[in-house]
């Protein structure tokens, strides 16, 4: 399919605009590209050539530099694998609706073979304590109001209240000593007024439960037991205490309703900023002024209750492995989100919409992935092999990598075709979700099979060429080779 792209090397193209702006796609001759994506990110493109009508402001507006990852495809107005680096101005538009979904990784003491025996009935505990009542997460209001403020600063500096225990307090024992340096930006975003949520804040002192902290979510969002396949560099893998056999959980999921309403907020506020200007939804940040304040307390909290969401996830499949197999322990190793604004530490903000961010040496000082680059999670499609990379900090990618394979083809598209072989990868392939198969009514396991048609395999990319883009452009050095074992799906 033709595509306005201009390939000029072996792993980039460049795509021509009147943007005096690089704007650089990584993808190697056998990645597909879209050319619906190409399109929309013309069109948006296109709506910031108004952006010198805002150079009498300060400071004045830019566009630096567009950088694509290679599973680029169409997304909801911006394409999914796209980064902006932008001065005087944040584009909300540019993050999408799940603001910080991003992904987490965790180690545990487990090994295929300890765990294949329990497959079966370990399917069964999952159903139960992700989708039937038996997460047992209470929490109070000042914990909940802690989430949005302080993020994981809720689930280590927060006490315990007198009658708690289950899932919060599990999670809260299993963090290692440094969590905060294995989460983007210490997983505790400022956050100087906190939004009004008060129908979920509840009661300040009284433990209740909610049906947001420790949901899955909908679409691609998955909860995956998996085990590492091959280390592809055992150096870095013996730095982050990978071995070969070992069982991992990963977890994708995103910041819920609490996301999609910190995006009408952003929104919102970034039409009223500017009504007069042409230039889509965007919004002035000047030095020291509060007009964009409100807008990230409204970001920053939602992405402080999204990491903590995942901390949650992951405490719940944890939960599931100690039943069958009663001493299994979890280590976070690192989390990241793909949708978010971020300070750029060198000047100006930096836009990711499905894109993780993959800083090399220099950016992780400080940490414990000093000497290695940061852990970059890359998924596979629906019962494919994931992919742990480490971080190069390449400057043309803005030192960001892709979040996944990326769509080959709409939701839509998927659901046509293909009969024989979803079926046939449902034999293959364990996955749980909130309907038991074996006691289902026969329509509602229809419409079930027609949700998880829309995630199969055949609607992505293949995961080979994408790992290959990242590692010949130097933007991520692979690590370790995940299959899976077990994927829960909301």
């Amino acid at each position: 399919m033709s595509h306005p792209f201009r390939r000029v090397s072996a792993t980039q193209l460049t795509l021509p605009h009147a943007l005096d702006c690089p704007i650089t796609l990584f993808a190697t001759p056998d990645v597909p590209l879209q050319r619906a994506a190409a399109q929309e990110l013309t069109t948006f493109l296109d709506r910031l050539t108004h952006l010198p009508t805002l150079h009498g402001r300060t400071p004045p507006a830019r566009l630096h530099r567009v950088a694509l990852t290679p599973d680029f495809h169409k997304g909801a107005g911006i394409p999914v694998g796209t980064v902006l680096h932008t001065e005087g101005v944040l584009f909300p538009e540019a993050i999408g609706n799940d603001v910080a979904c991003g992904m987490g990784l965790h180690t545990t003491t487990l090994t295929r073979d300890d765990l294949e025996p329990h497959l079966d009935a370990l399917e069964d505990t999952l159903r139960r304590v992700f989708f039937q009542g038996q997460r047992r997460l209470s929490t109070t209001g000042k914990q909940r109001e802690a989430v949005l403020r302080s993020g994981i600063g809720a689930l280590v500096d927060t006490p315990l209240h007198p009658g708690q225990s289950g899932l919060w307090s599990r999670v809260r024992d299993s963090l290692p000593a440094d969590a905060r340096q294995r989460l983007h930006a210490g997983g505790q975003l400022p956050v100087l007024s906190v939004p009004a949520h008060l129908d979920w804040l509840r009661e300040p002192h009284h433990l209740t439960h909610d049906a947001q902290l420790g949901s899955v979510g909908g679409g691609n969002h998955f909860v995956e037991i998996q085990y590492v396949h091959r280390l592809l560099d055992r150096d870095t893998a013996h730095h982050w205490h990978l071995k070969a056999g070992q069982v991992v959980v990963m977890v994708h999921s995103g910041s819920l309703g609490f996301g999609h309403l910190a995006a009408q907020q952003a929104r919102t506020a970034a039409q009223a900023a500017l009504p007069e200007e042409p230039v889509w939804a965007a919004l002035p940040v000047r030095d020291g002024g509060p007009a964009h304040q409100p807008v990230m307390d409204a970001l920053n909290a939602a992405a402080n209750f999204a990491a903590v969401n995942r901390l949650c996830l992951a405490g719940m499949a944890a939960q599931a492995l100690s039943e069958h197999l009663p001493g299994t322990s979890t280590s976070l190793l690192y989390d990241a989100p793909h949708n978010f604004i971020w300070p750029d530490p060198a000047g100006g903000w930096l836009h990711r919409k499905g894109a993780t961010p993959a800083r090399g040496f220099a950016g992780m000082q400080g940490t414990p992935f000093a000497f290695t680059g940061e852990p970059v999670i890359v998924p596979g499609s629906m019962g494919g092999s994931s992919f742990l990379l480490a971080g190069r900090g390449l400057p043309e990618a803005l030192s960001s990598a892709s979040h996944g394979a990326g769509r080959l083809r709409s939701r839509g598209e998927a659901m046509r075709g293909h009969d024989d072989e979803f079926h046939a990868f449902l034999r293959d392939f364990r996955v749980v979700t909130p309907l038991d198969w074996r006691r289902a009514r026969p329509d509602i396991q229809a419409q079930k099979l027609r949700e998880l048609k829309q995630e199969a395999p055949f609607a992505y990319k293949g995961i080979g060429p994408v790992i290959r883009t990242l590692a010949e452009s130097g933007i991520a050095a692979p690590v370790a080779e995940l299959r899976p074992l077990i994927t829960v799906k909301g």
